[in-house]
């Protein structure tokens, strides 16, 4: 049976003020597009400076509230999650049956805690910004918990995550409740392992640190998320004075691992990664693992401090209008970290990146999506100069990840033009079909991105090919995951059963139709060859924007 995933634009997600609703899904025209922007740049402005402050330009009024809003999924199966606890700012709110949450009445600031937690997933924080006038959209997926192991806390004893090197080993009564006293009951061990090369955005947090106060930025070997509960719901952690030995899995996009590397844990009241202690590599590739000793129970994470350069550059909108406070995120490619700043009054921003690296920058604000530029850095600042990035009203950008293997997975879009963009023929942004590959990768764990800055009305279908013909394992057990971002909601898509030796998965189709609403149709389907082209050519095309 067929299944429709209508992307829905909510008034969360659409809307400059955050009490506004929209009631179905459809593109906005250019003149209400142009409307939002002119908020953005007129009442907002960009911050400077990490004070968290809002921006008032000298003679006008203090900046109106903003908002904040966003859906809750599974990383796992990218299915919503119901009944999710979101807190922002000592207010709590709790996911619909479709995973979404809202909040309104925001003061403008820079840096926001975003903390979610559901019952089978490990919670996570994520880390935004708030722009007066509009309703920024907060990416969010959680962990399912990966094991939940009874310890009797007097005897101590080692837990672990079956088919993972991950484990912990606690010493007899080392555990303890948190006003400090021996646990009557078993003590639940729930452990839940990340793997920063396959999908560096669950860690909890934004790679973000500190070195001699000032801010910095890490990247990742692995990291593991233990919580100590019991039946009840108690809470637990060590005692004063005693440790803990953990085992992380190894994962990382760099080619080789250190042999030794800091521990960081995470700081859920700060949002910040916080060194303590070292970690040892272990192990046999592909079954290796950090092993070090911890005094508390978080998250923590094997991390090296980035040693950075500088990229500059500037985002505007399809008119060519600066855009103030967007977000620019810079996702590695050959390291597993992520760093974002809000660009200036401006349009300009400087983002710092790992030196030495590759990595995927672009840029979001509201429910507008920019296209991806692949940037490579030596020991020197990096200005990318002309053309700054575009936020596009109703652009779509696909995501594809994967595993270590198979190698090299590829993207394939055919569009309504009757065009076939991959790594053969990338497309265009500034012409027909308005669709292009922004980056591909050979050498596993991707990403691969494609952005449609200008939808056309018909059926855009993608699917994916396993260009290095290899399933030990295939797409399915890599595994792949496809990510697709419309007007600020993400949709997760990965392949089912029935690949075999089958090189070919068509995951979905989108269609558009004449009003400009948005349908994506999962397909879910494996094929020898390539899944045929659904659009007849010579067709007349419209646009949505």
């Amino acid at each position: 049976m067929a299944v429709f995933d209508r992307i829905a634009v909510g008034g969360f997600l659409n809307n400059a003020c955050p009490t506004a609703a929209v009631s179905r899904a459809h593109f906005r025209r250019p003149t209400l597009a142009a409307l939002v922007l002119a908020v953005v740049l007129a009442a907002c402005g960009g911050s400077d400076d990490d004070s968290g402050q809002p921006y008032v330009p000298a003679g006008q009024q203090p900046v109106q509230p903003g908002g904040l809003g966003g859906r809750v999924l599974s990383a796992s199966d990218g299915q919503p999650i119901a009944g999710a606890t979101v807190v922002v700012d000592g207010v709590t709110v709790t996911t619909g049956g479709d995973g979404t949450f809202a909040f309104a009445d925001l003061t403008q600031v820079d840096r926001l805690l975003v903390t979610i937690t559901a019952p089978g997933y490990a919670s996570t924080v994520r880390v935004t910004s708030v722009t007066g006038g509009i309703i920024t959209t907060v990416p969010a997926q959680l962990m399912p918990l990966a094991a939940t192991v009874s310890l009797d806390a007097a005897a101590g004893g080692t837990t672990t995550v079956p088919g993972s090197t991950a484990q912990v080993t606690f010493p007899a009564g080392a555990v303890v409740t948190a006003a400090g006293a021996a646990p009557t009951q078993p003590v639940l061990v729930q452990l839940t392992a990340f793997n920063p090369a396959e999908d560096p955005t669950l860690l909890p947090g934004d790679y973000r640190t500190t070195n001699n106060g000032a801010a910095a930025w890490v990247e990742s070997y692995g990291a593991l998320t233990v919580v100590l509960t019991d039946a009840a719901g108690g809470s637990y952690n060590l005692a004063a004075g005693q440790t803990a030995t953990i085992r992380i899995p190894a994962a990382s996009r760099a080619s080789t691992l250190p042999a030794t590397v800091p521990l960081y844990g995470f700081n859920a009241s700060t949002g910040l990664w916080e060194s303590e202690g070292t970690a040892t590599l272990g192990g046999t590739a592909p079954n290796q693992y950090y092993e070090g000793t911890v005094t508390r129970f978080t998250t923590w994470n094997t991390d090296n401090m980035l040693s950075t350069v500088q990229v500059t550059g500037c985002v505007q909108d399809s008119a060519g209008r600066r855009v103030a406070r967007a977000r620019i995120e810079l996702d590695g490619i050959t390291y597993s970290g992520t760093t974002n700043v809000l660009s200036d009054r401006s349009g300009n921003f400087s983002v710092p990146m790992r030196s030495n690296a590759s990595a995927a920058l672009n840029a979001r604000s509201a429910s507008l999506l920019s296209n991806t530029r692949a940037v490579t850095t030596l020991t020197g600042n990096v200005p990318l100069g002309s053309p700054c990035l575009i936020l596009a009203e109703g652009a779509l950008g696909i995501k594809l990840s994967w595993g270590l293997q198979p190698l090299d997975v590829d993207s394939h879009l055919l569009t309504p033009h009757g065009t076939h963009i991959s790594y053969l023929a990338k497309g265009s942004l500034t012409a027909a079909p308005f669709a292009n590959l922004d980056i591909d990768d050979v050498t596993s764990f991707g990403p691969e991105i494609v952005s449609i800055r200008r939808p056309a009305q018909g059926t855009y279908r993608y699917f994916l090919h396993n260009f290095s013909g290899t399933f030990g394992p295939g797409m399915t057990g890599s595994p792949v995951k496809v990510e697709v971002t419309y007007n600020g909601n993400t949709t997760v898509y990965r392949p089912g059963a029935g690949e075999g030796a089958l090189r070919y998965w068509h995951a979905f189709d989108i269609v558009i139709d004449a009003q400009c609403a948005v349908t994506i149709t999962p397909a879910n389907s494996w094929s020898a060859g390539e899944p045929t082209n659904p659009n007849a050519g010579g067709a007349a095309i419209t646009y949505c924007n």
